[in-house]
């Protein structure tokens, strides 16, 4: 079941990326920031379900353990862009309150750029894990 919710949530998020930087290239910054923060909450969600569900769930293992540093490096990598967006949709969340904020806020576009990148092959590699683990 687990694999199932994994891979829809995979799906939807990619779109949803691509959505939100065709919005931010057409100039609907508001749309943009809005399905944005919708990707981070739900990304951390995802996250946290997913630390549960191997610690506590009946899926624990439920990969073969082949895959083990795959999986490792793909959620290792995963991170990386979903930290980056948390830190740009606090720093426009917190828009002058602080260093912070104002260096996020600077270099967003940047940014932006960089872990949009990521956070898609992150997704396909996601949807990949689907194919591969069923």
């Amino acid at each position: 079941m687990f694999l199932i919710i994994s891979t829809v949530w995979a799906v939807i998020a990619l779109v949803l990326l691509i959505v939100a930087w065709w919005l931010v290239r057409v100039g609907r910054i508001v749309l943009h920031r809005n399905i944005m923060i919708l990707l981070t909450v739900g990304a951390w969600v995802f996250i946290i379900n997913y630390i549960f569900v191997q610690r506590y769930g009946e899926e624990l293992g439920s990969f073969p353990s082949k895959y083990v540093p795959w999986m490792a490096l793909h959620g290792s990598l995963g991170l990386v862009p979903l930290i980056g967006a948390t830190c740009l949709v606090v720093g426009r969340l917190m828009a002058g309150r602080n260093k912070f904020s104002t260096h996020f806020n600077q270099h967003h576009k940047t940014y932006g750029r960089t872990f949009i990148v990521v956070w898609f092959f992150s997704h396909l590699g996601g949807i990949f894990n689907a194919i591969f683990l069923h």
